[in-house]
């Protein structure tokens, strides 16, 4: 190694010698005013935050000891590829526990799809791909994660701030102790994998037993997961996507991430787009690059793609839902074709 990078590598990790230390989260005085807020606006008691919060320690690292002139660039690790992605969700045995799902919740399946419009088959790939039907919800606690991530060495405070809040306001509102509550590493909760925000906004009590339960009930799931998609405006019976080969001055198009249609068939065709001749003029439309371990995939997309998108912005977890809805559906209607044979 030449001397010039050796002095280089040195200096890096003196750039990297930090100092932490371990305290209690309600010795911030950024907790206390998060306390003090919840007090204010929401009625809390203040004791009794206090002695929710005081389970909760947090590693303070201080500044580096010593800087370099550049800022060292955070390393992002690359997104998997499309067809690994593909691969580890959309399976032979997650697509037969959907259909046994499926034939067990029926009628509940019915009734939401009759009430907001939802198919079953794309409910059934939500429960399927976020817990797989509700088997593995997460073993972290959620107000561990949210209060570190809110006020811990992460992005993103305002946002998990506002999550925290939440989150208190849902466990007072359904009568759950907070620090019961496990979910994701990322503060994701119950079947449906809401966060605390959705929880409040979106989940529903579709059992009518005068609760809100999205960790046991599977009628509460299904109902909310159905409303989630209602309020983002699922259209009915509309198209979600379908693939689509584009040339290379049209390939730029095709986006990687954000997949709002903002313009309708008719300015793409005037682009020189090929565009089937089934669609109306006026549908909005948008393109989807996937990108894979060879030839990436491109997708011509529809609204109802872009609204699974709210549910997780991932271009590949909305296309993963929509492929793995198909073969539920195929799979299960088969097995209605096979029961009318017999």
């Amino acid at each position: 190694m030449k001397k010039s990078r050796l002095l280089l590598f040195f200096a890096v990790l003196i750039s990297l010698q930090v100092s932490a230390k371990i305290v209690p989260v309600t010795q911030l005085k950024s907790m206390q005013n998060f306390i003090n807020k919840m007090v204010e606006k929401h009625d809390f008691e203040k004791a009794e935050l206090n002695i929710i919060f005081s389970s909760v320690k947090l590693e303070i690292i201080d500044k580096p000891v010593k800087k370099t002139d550049k800022q060292i660039k955070r390393i992002k690790k690359p997104p998997m590829p499309w067809d690994k992605y593909k691969s580890v969700f959309i399976t032979k045995k997650r697509i037969e526990n959907g259909v046994r799902f499926w034939q067990d919740n029926l009628e509940t399946l019915k009734s939401a799809e009759k009430i907001y419009r939802v198919p079953a088959e794309i409910i059934v790939a939500i429960v399927g791909i976020e817990t797989n039907y509700g088997k593995i919800q997460g073993e972290h606690s959620i107000l561990t994660t949210l209060t570190k991530r809110a006020f811990g060495n992460y992005r993103r405070h305002a946002f998990y701030k506002k999550e925290l809040e939440h989150f208190l306001l849902m466990a007072r509102e359904n009568s759950i102790a907070p620090l019961s509550v496990k979910g994701s590493y990322a503060g994701a909760m119950g079947i449906p994998q809401f966060i605390a925000s959705s929880y409040r906004n979106y989940a529903i009590d579709f059992d009518k037993d005068g609760k809100v339960n999205l960790f046991s009930s599977l009628i509460d799931t299904i109902g909310s997961i159905a409303y989630y998609f209602d309020k983002h405006q699922w259209h009915d019976n509309g198209e979600i996507a379908r693939p689509i080969s584009l040339d290379a001055k049209h390939l730029k198009y095709a986006k990687r991430a954000n997949s709002k249609p903002k313009k309708n068939a008719e300015h793409w065709r005037n682009l020189g787009f090929d565009i089937d001749s089934d669609i109306d003029d006026k549908t909005k439309l948008a393109f989807i690059r996937l990108p894979q371990s060879t030839d990436d995939e491109t997708w011509l997309t529809f609204w109802n793609f872009y609204v699974i998108t709210r549910y997780n912005h991932d271009n590949r977890y909305a296309m993963a839902i929509y492929q793995l809805s198909e073969k539920l559906k195929q799979a299960y209607d088969s097995t209605i074709f096979y029961e009318q044979d017999i």
